[in-house]
């Protein structure tokens, strides 16, 4: 990584957001980047603790010393780039900074698995997450913002120029990203086996486990109702009773209780984030500049959709059942035995599905019932890639309305054993 800075600072056309205030340091007062990299790092792990209290663990006191490290490795690459010439042809100054953004995505790429001690950077901003709640994703733009501001404030009111921050702090922010995700996605697996990530070899291990099962699964004839509806259609009951009427388990809560336990977070946290993606867009963005966020740094919404996906494979390798809602019908596509559903309704009998059910006002469930919609919507875009509502992606499509609830469940069955060959028993349970 150290060398990236060396060719950043080579190109003077700005560093990364990291590393301006160090160089802004340079360029106002004159210490030498290592040093001032050195005296940076110190001062986050006094934020560190400052913020942390009681709650700092005394290790990472060591990332003081990384710092040392990585500061001497700063002057080290600094020394060595400066046996290049100085440039001032701009094709030549832009190479640079290309090279610097490589580099800097490489040495992350390396950096990540060892997971050990963190830099004093990303250990401030882990420091800010926990104590404001805030996203570990939202925090590093956050914090990447502010060094710049502080940077480019400074440099102006100091040296009446840009200093550290250029074009260059703009690429870095947006290439390193991009090409540390391409490098994972190349390298990644023969780094990993190279390394002998313990993660990767307990996730294939899960995933021969699951390969078995659903070749049992398939054996044994087991198939799966997904059902998706809107909010206040009824799909829930409707799940449940064609679930008693078969005499297969039925899974919508049971699988949020038991991620609960596997992630370790409260149920009331998972209640709150199980579909809180509220802007696709903002979390596209974050997910692309954030590429080199930790297994532990990713967002809950992603933790709990991993750790339901994960759950929904194996129950349906293991057995017949419904599963309501969480994109099982996504999470199964194309692999194992199932039937697809879709449950709408019209608004009126949706907001009195709802004021019946949570004693709410006409105007408040017709703003609830928009606000979980629009959730699910953006849920489904987000990690299905597809439109919740696209009705291609189901095998039927129902509005609960048009039937009664007898009725209804009836036609789903007869409609879903037409597909999936299974036996019905009895109807009329």
């Amino acid at each position: 990584m150290t060398i990236g800075i060396a060719f950043s600072v080579k190109s003077d056309l700005g560093v990364s957001p990291v590393s301006s205030i160090p160089y802004s340091m340079t360029c106002i007062w004159g210490i030498e980047m290592g040093k001032a990299t050195i005296i940076f790092h110190c001062v986050l792990v006094l934020i560190q603790v400052i913020l942390l209290r009681r709650k700092f663990k005394i290790k990472n006191i060591l990332q003081i010393i990384v710092g040392i490290i990585f500061g001497y490795f700063t002057t080290l690459c600094n020394w060595l780039v400066s046996f290049l010439p100085n440039v001032h042809n701009i094709v030549l100054r832009i190479i640079f900074m290309l090279l610097s953004t490589l580099f800097l995505a490489f040495g992350i790429f390396l950096y990540m698995p060892a997971n050990i001690m963190p830099l004093a950077g990303e250990g401030a901003m882990q420091a800010v997450s926990d104590v404001t709640h805030i996203n570990f994703a939202k925090v590093k733009i956050g914090f990447d913002v502010t060094m710049v501001m502080i940077s480019l404030t400074c440099c102006l009111i100091f040296i009446k120029g840009l200093g550290s921050v250029g074009v260059g702090t703009i690429v870095a922010a947006i290439l390193v990203g991009m090409i540390l995700g391409v490098i994972t996605k190349w390298f990644g697996e023969r780094r990993d086996k190279l390394l002998g990530n313990k993660e990767k070899n307990k996730s294939s291990k899960i995933e021969m486990k699951e390969k078995r099962a659903l070749e049992e699964g398939k054996a044994n004839n087991n198939y799966v109702i997904t059902i998706s509806r809107e909010y206040g259609s009824g799909g829930r009951k409707i799940g449940k009773e064609i679930a008693k009427q078969l005499g297969i388990n039925y899974y919508d809560l049971e699988i949020l209780n038991k991620m609960t336990k596997e992630v370790d977070i409260t149920e009331a946290v998972s209640q709150e984030e199980k579909q809180s993606i509220n802007n696709t867009e903002d979390n596209y963005l974050l997910n692309w500049y954030t590429q080199n966020t930790t297994k532990e740094q990713l967002m809950m919404v992603e933790k709990i959709y991993h750790t339901h996906s994960r759950i929904i494979r194996e129950k349906a390798s293991k057995e017949s059942c419904v599963i309501v809602g969480r994109l099982a019908n996504h999470i199964l596509k194309d692999t194992y035995n199932c039937f697809n559903i879709f449950i709408s309704a019209d608004m009126d009998r949706k907001i009195k599905k709802v004021i019946e059910r949570e004693g709410l006002t006409e105007e408040e469930a017709n703003a609830k019932i928009k606000k979980v919609e629009k959730e699910r919507e953006n849920h489904c875009m987000h990690f299905a890639n597809t439109e919740w509502r696209d009705f291609s992606n189901y095998d039927m499509h129902i509005k609960s309305n048009d039937l009664n609830f007898e009725a209804t469940v009836k036609l789903i069955i007869e409609t879903a054993q037409k597909k999936l060959k299974f036996q019905i028993h009895s109807l009329d349970k």
